[in-house]
């Protein structure tokens, strides 16, 4: 073997593993997975912010089942790109995060009073964080962090106590805030994803 052809080999096999890194982060992109999980976030905050915004509106509990809703609605978008496009759904866990979802909300004892007393949101945060984490993304673990500690404030009540000067209705105002911060989030997630495709190749 000549000194050029080791050299050219102990070249591929230095550079073997940032191109498979690279490969993987450009499927990652190409799925668009961050982005769309923070935007179906979004949209369930924006859904429980104009709940509680509704006059006479009491925590009720449809909210146990918020959960399993993002999930599987995470799932069917997943499989529904799936078959469009041929691309493959990867092993994010929607499906799975669903059934464990509804089963919590349907058979665990205390689903109902941890519900009423943490809010849905501080459950929808714990899976961004755990997707998050999952993906090594933070992206979605940090503002799942900000919903899993905001989350319990504005259900028990404690933000309309205390931060007045959001107006009468600080919990709904708080919520909403949220759900916007999510949905910049996903726009620059999908600004990223798309610059992670459009970029060189290796």
């Amino acid at each position: 073997m000549t000194a050029v052809a080791l050299l050219c080999r102990v070249s591929v096999v230095q550079n073997l593993p940032d191109y498979l890194d690279d490969v993987r982060r450009r499927e990652r992109a190409a799925r668009h997975t961050d982005s769309l999980v923070l935007a179906v976030h979004a949209v369930a905050l924006g859904v429980l912010s104009f709940a509680r915004g509704m006059p006479g509106s009491r925590p009720g509990l449809w909210q146990i089942a918020v959960p399993a809703v993002v999930y599987g609605l995470l799932w069917i978008v997943v499989r529904a790109r799936e078959r469009a496009t041929g691309m493959g759904g990867g092993r994010d866990g929607f499906g799975a995060a669903a059934v464990l979802a509804l089963a919590l909300a349907l058979f665990f004892p205390f689903s109902a009073i941890a519900a009423f007393m943490v809010g849905p949101a501080a459950f929808l945060g714990l899976g961004l964080v755990a997707l998050g984490l999952r993906r090594r993304s933070r992206r979605l673990w940090c503002p799942g962090l900000a919903l899993v500690v905001l989350g319990p404030l504005v259900q028990l009540y404690t933000v309309d106590n205390h931060v007045v000067f959001l107006g009468p209705q600080p919990g709904v105002v708080v919520l909403a805030l949220l759900a916007v911060l999510l949905a910049v989030g996903s726009l620059r997630a999908f600004a990223a994803e798309r610059a992670v495709l459009v970029g060189p190749r290796p």
